[in-house]
């Protein structure tokens, strides 16, 4: 059971899986960009993981990772879904 704190959720269209993930925490930030992401060397995905890693030691608020994670996406061309 994830017991991070979570934030509104992004959902997000994984064209890997097919599916649509939707991501609540900085937990799901984490995994999520570690787990087929397209673009794993890019500016904004490197950030995203430092912000998720100071949110798990309470350095960071958790919109932070979801922040983080919205601008990842951009980034990579993942389609954001509202």
């Amino acid at each position: 059971m994830n017991t991070l704190p979570s934030f509104p959720p992004v959902r997000v269209i994984d064209d890997y899986a097919g599916e649509v993930r939707s991501v609540r925490t900085a937990d799901d930030v984490w995994k999520t960009l570690l787990d087929n992401w397209p673009l794993s060397e890019g500016d904004c995905f490197l950030s995203a993981l430092l912000v998720c890693i100071d949110v798990q030691c309470g350095m960071r608020a958790p919109e932070e990772a979801r922040a983080a994670f919205v601008a990842a996406a951009v980034e990579a061309g993942v389609p954001l879904l509202s």
